[in-house]
């Protein structure tokens, strides 16, 4: 299976999996903020540094076509540093990114208590969901075809909280190995599905950002999430996620919605 994208000098190309499910021409939210999280981990920094908070505006639906990414430090810096990053189709802008990073130290600290762990991937059921949005054909998708999702309760086919864990199956871009902070902003934009309140195949619920806060790196290539969401009948909603790997929870995603009948 081929992965999201491919590289042709600067251009990241994508592959169909890339697809989404509100459009047949656009990809779906996560491959864009996999590639600019790739592209703002890149970037060097004076000492050892982790990204703790990333956030992206998609301005445009990101097209199935050739794409370039631009980055910029805006803060320099031993203790922090701050990039930015431009996604781009030729001359059209399609979105932004901002990531923080701060230095990474050891530290003699207690290890802070966490809220309760939701039950490991092994004891839910594999989600098979093709067509849940109400898609014609059998056209590849990124949630259905590059993700393997384990859901509880029916989370994405039901309406309430969701709980589920996610795993990325293919590479984010060709030959390869994602990094864990790639991996994780790959899949966050799944929050926004893990917690329904609406009919998918009645209203649209498209969430135009990514806030994405992280207090350790996950371990491993399972991302567990606790979502919720909350729509309000003048359009607008919110999507509020605990992220978690096997080993405890690692931070927070939220994404804003824009509502709308289909």
């Amino acid at each position: 299976m081929p992965a999201l994208f491919s590289l042709a000098g600067e251009d990241l190309i994508p592959s169909h999996l890339t697809r989404g499910g509100w459009s047949d021409d656009a990809q779906h939210g996560g491959p864009p903020c996999g590639i600019l999280a790739r592209a703002v981990e890149n970037v060097p920094t004076l000492e050892p540094m982790q990204v703790v908070r990333f956030t992206v505006d998609l301005i445009r639906p990101v097209p199935l076509e050739p794409l370039q990414i631009e980055t910029e430090v805006v803060r320099e810096g031993r203790r922090i540093q701050l990039v930015d990053a431009w996604l781009r189709t030729g001359t059209l802008e399609l979105g932004r990114a901002r990531a923080l990073k701060i230095r990474v130290g050891d530290l003699d600290l207690p290890v802070p208590e966490t809220d309760t762990m939701p039950a490991g991937p092994e004891s839910m059921d594999r989600l098979t969901w093709r067509g849940h949005f109400g898609e014609i054909g059998d056209l590849h998708r990124f949630h259905y075809d590059a993700v393997e999702i384990r859901t509880l309760d029916g989370s994405f086919s039901k309406s309430g909280p969701g709980v589920s864990w996610f795993c990325l199956l293919v590479p984010v871009v060709d030959q390869e190995e994602p990094s864990d902070f790639v991996r994780l902003a790959t899949l966050a934009d799944m929050a926004n599905g893990n917690s329904q309140v609406l009919d998918p195949t009645v209203h649209a619920f498209v969430n135009p950002d990514i806030g994405l806060h992280i207090h350790r790196m996950p371990r491993g290539e399972w991302i567990g999430m606790r979502s919720v969401s909350y729509p309000q009948p003048h359009g607008i909603g919110i999507a509020d996620t605990a992220l978690y790997d096997l080993e405890g929870r690692i931070g927070r995603v939220v994404q804003s919605q824009y509502l709308d009948r289909r």
